[in-house]
């Protein structure tokens, strides 16, 4: 009888030995950072932070709503657009574009009095407690709408008496 493990991988690349996953598989070749990444993928983050801000922008520019009000309907909306279109999950990628679009919209909404002298004070006192405060919400509303958006596409695309 043979108790002898053999611990060298397959030659055929299957990739499977004995005691479980083998971590020089072909899956161990891919980084787990980059466009093909399972954690972050830049690409879905550049996609993710340009609709976020687009959507942030088109929300600001609402006549009556505008202003703060309207861009966090705007990212939210745009969140909600990615959750619904996009087939991957990148939640990753969503909740880092809203904390970066958020703090930089809140700091740039501030840009109206930035200028004046009190602008100028209020902004060096409170601007990272404006910028927190706008990433907090950032990452709420992209996370919730890009949360909502998949589950839209998920009713959607799941088949009916399943």
């Amino acid at each position: 009888m043979d108790t002898s493990i053999d611990v060298d991988p397959p030659a055929d690349g299957s990739g499977s030995s004995v005691g479980g996953a083998d971590p020089s598989g072909p899956s161990a070749d891919r980084s787990r950072v980059g466009m093909n990444g399972r954690l972050f993928a830049v690409r879905a983050f550049a996609v993710a932070a340009v609709a976020l801000g687009v959507g942030g922008f088109l929300g600001g520019l609402v006549p009556i709503v505008g202003g703060t009000l309207g861009r966090a309907v705007g990212v939210a909306g745009a969140a909600f657009l990615l959750g619904a279109l996009l087939a991957d999950r990148r939640y990753v990628e969503t909740a880092l574009a809203g904390i970066v679009v958020g703090a930089a919209t809140s700091l740039l909404g501030l840009l109206t009095v930035g200028f004046l002298p009190v602008g100028v004070r209020f902004l060096g006192e409170y601007g990272v407690g404006v910028a927190g405060f706008g990433a907090l919400l950032g990452l709420v509303l992209a996370v919730a709408g890009y949360y909502f958006g998949r589950d839209l596409r998920d009713g959607l695309t799941r088949e009916v008496g399943a």
